[in-house]
């Protein structure tokens, strides 16, 4: 084993230093957030983030500005020169070369021991239901099939592509997504600010986007994209409410340990803090994201992790997030490689001791589950 792990790091070195010009001139997600303070911090904690809607914007390449949400056609051709020059880098170099510009040094691909290295593991080894789940609206019927109906936020009909009819009939307030990656939201809070040329634009390029080609998450690679429409949820002082994500871990013959994220004013003021499963504030990431004031227990927390587990049976790990509300849960979704394994922990012992809750390969082989399109799995 260690004389594999040296013959892949010395690949990895030198076809590194060979391609290093292209990877240069690639554009990253973290380069893309680099814009403003906000949206590089974001950068740093989650590189697939759900940050806020200005930066969500640059992510995507596009203005912030609402009424310049489309991308400008310099910055699409000089985009389209840089994704034509990346495509031809073969994933496994590409992780290598984006974690060693992020951490500085080069991760265990072949017998990964940390947290992030087992993500980037992933990335390359999906395990083949990772697809589905990871699918905005194919995950709804898994989650149907394992919890029930309740959790899941009514959709608003919509058509592929969208069409003047979708935005005429569409409510003052929704989410149109995309499903087929991460940062593909827009939070409609008035439909009369943004036109239906606008919103029919920026869903075709969507529609248009390789999740998989940007990312080199390879369960994105067989999504198809589709549009969706949800209600929008609101707390009771009518902001966007707190996002709770359980990270669940297993580890054969140990009981599931579960840490949970909490988001705060992810759409304005982003920060994170961290809490065991018994409620207790923890250091995870580094401090400079956090708000390091701890909140009352919610009162659906305790049912919600039971969720979480139900949901995420199987899996050594999978993060497993939802929308709190005094009297309800509602699903977000299912990750299986957050941050792409670029997570900024507080130390390396923090990202190693995550990493020892749980073994990169597979638990289960047969989840009994077949998805809407007639797959099992």
């Amino acid at each position: 084993m260690t004389s594999a792990i040296a013959k892949d790091n010395a690949r990895c070195g030198t076809i590194s230093f060979r391609y290093s010009f292209y990877l240069l001139c690639s554009q990253s997600y973290l380069l893309k957030y680099q814009l403003t303070s906000q949206g590089m911090a974001m950068a740093e904690l989650h590189v697939f983030s759900n940050a806020s809607q200005d930066a969500k914007a640059v992510m995507q390449g596009f203005d912030a500005d609402t009424a310049k949400l489309l991308p400008r056609r310099g910055q699409s051709l000089l985009r389209s020169v840089k994704r034509s020059i990346s495509r031809w880098i073969p994933d496994r170099l590409y992780i290598a070369h984006r974690y060693q510009k992020h951490f500085g040094f080069r991760p265990n691909l072949v017998n990964p021991e940390t947290f992030n290295e087992k993500i980037c593991y992933r990335r390359l080894h999906p395990e083949p239901i990772f697809s589905p789940l990871s699918d905005k609206l194919l995950v709804r019927d898994y989650v149907r099939q394992k919890i029930g109906n309740e959790t899941l936020l009514p959709l608003y009909p919509i058509s592929q592509p969208f069409t003047r009819h979708d935005y005429d009939r569409l409510p003052n307030s929704f989410v149109l997504k995309a499903n087929h990656g991460s940062g593909y939201n827009l939070v409609v809070r008035n439909k009369a600010d943004y036109s239906y040329e606008l919103m029919r634009r920026l869903s075709d390029h969507w529609l248009a986007s390789n999740f998989y080609r940007d990312s080199r998450e390879l369960h994105y690679q067989s999504i198809t994209p589709r549009l969706m429409c949800e209600k929008m949820l609101l707390d009771e002082n009518g902001k966007i409410p707190k996002d709770y994500k359980f990270y669940c871990f297993r580890a054969e013959g140990q009981a599931p340990k579960v840490f949970i994220e909490v988001t705060h004013d992810r759409f304005t003021d982003f920060h994170v803090d961290y809490y065991d499963q018994d409620w207790n504030l923890v250091d995870v990431v580094n401090e400079r994201f956090n708000t390091g004031c701890p909140i009352e227990k919610p009162a659906q927390l305790d049912r919600a992790m039971k969720l979480a587990l139900k949901l995420s049976e199987g899996f050594g790990f999978a993060r497993v997030d939802f929308y709190l509300m005094r009297d309800a849960i509602y699903f977000g979704e299912i990750t299986f490689t957050p941050t792409g394994g670029m997570k900024n922990f507080r130390s390396a012992a923090h990202d190693r001791a995550w990493g020892e809750l749980f073994d990169h390969r597979p638990m289960t082989r047969d989840f009994g589950y077949e998805d809407m399109e007639g797959n099992r799995y």
